[in-house]
Order: structure tokens, then C-alpha cells, then sequence
């Protein structure tokens, strides 16, 4: 929308230029033939949308993330580990399609990635809500020395969010 309103401004003044620069034309004699279409700003690209979920639904998400690569939605949940283990770029979560009031209400064990500026003031316990597109899954070796395989999902943005 910034650019919308930029550029419309800018056609305004450019417009308020070409006018003047007419009615200085004419005041001179000389013929001025001022264009008759408009110019439209162009519109900005278009954001991706995000689907909002039922808990049931994320749970269908969870339990085949495969089958579900590429789609984007809506998702709630609480930080339950943003530590130098993780790094910058990668944190884990207890995720829904829903919001709770509680954190032990989030269901899913889930790996969120994404650039390490949009986790900088995350830590754990904070909880969130996210807009997010769908990776698959990812299998990562845990504290016990086990394998856990948990859904993926990239992150586009994320805002913590005040207790409910």
C-alpha cells in the first residue's frame, strides 16, 4: 500500500507539473493537447494467503506433513526450545491450528525454520502466532540420543503474543 500512495502522490505533483506547464503554454499562445486517459499507479504484487485452521484440521496437517508441502496457514503455539542447540534460524515449538490459553494445550512437537531475524526476540515459553508454508517433515537427533520426526513448517512471519 506504500507504494500505492507514493506513486499516486507522485502522479499528482506530476500531473500538477504538466498542468501548470499548460496553462503557461496557452497563456503564450502556443497549442497544448493534454493527454485524455489517466495514468494508474500500479498495483502492489499480491501477498500470499494463509488459510486459518481448526484443530482438527492441523491435526490431519500433523500427522502426514508430505501431503501437505507448499500450503500456507495460520498457526498457533508455544517455544519449547530457541537455544544455541537450535541456532539462529531454527526453533521448536508445541503447535495448533488454534490458539490456547494454556501451553500444555498445544499439541504437535514441531520444527519451525526461518530466517534468524524473525527469531531474534524469541525465547522459550513465548507464545506466537505464525504464518507459515508447509516443508514436510524433519527428523533430528534428540537430547537422549534418539531420532524424533516431527512436522516442518518455514516460517513468514511470526509475532509473540501477550498471555491470553
Amino acid at each position: 500500500m506504500k507504494n500505492r500512495v507514493i506513486t499516486t502522490g507522485v502522479l499528482a505533483v506530476l500531473g500538477g507539473i504538466l498542468a501548470t506547464l499548460g496553462l503557461v503554454l496557452a497563456t503564450s499562445g502556443a497549442a497544448l493537447a493534454l493527454p485524455t486517459t489517466s495514468v494508474q499507479a500500479p498495483l502492489p504484487k499480491p501477498t500470499a494467503d494463509y488459510d486459518v485452521l481448526t484443530a482438527r484440521e492441523w491435526a490431519l496437517i500433523a500427522k502426514n506433513p508430505d501431503a501437505h508441502i507448499g500450503e500456507r496457514y495460520v498457526v498457533y503455539g508455544v517455544v519449547t526450545q530457541s537455544d544455541t542447540a537450535t541456532g539462529t534460524e531454527m526453533l521448536r515449538a508445541s503447535v495448533d491450528g488454534v490458539r490456547h490459553t494454556y501451553a500444555y494445550e498445544y499439541p504437535t512437537n514441531t520444527v519451525l525454520t526461518g530466517e534468524a531475524s524473525a527469531f531474534a526476540e524469541i525465547v522459550a515459553d513465548d507464545t506466537f502466532t505464525a504464518k507459515v508454508e508447509v516443508s514436510g517433515t524433519i527428523t533430528y537427533e534428540n537430547t537422549i540420543g534418539g531420532e524424533t520426526t516431527a512436522p516442518e513448517l518455514q516460517v513468514d512471519s511470526i509475532t509473540v503474543l501477550v498471555p491470553a
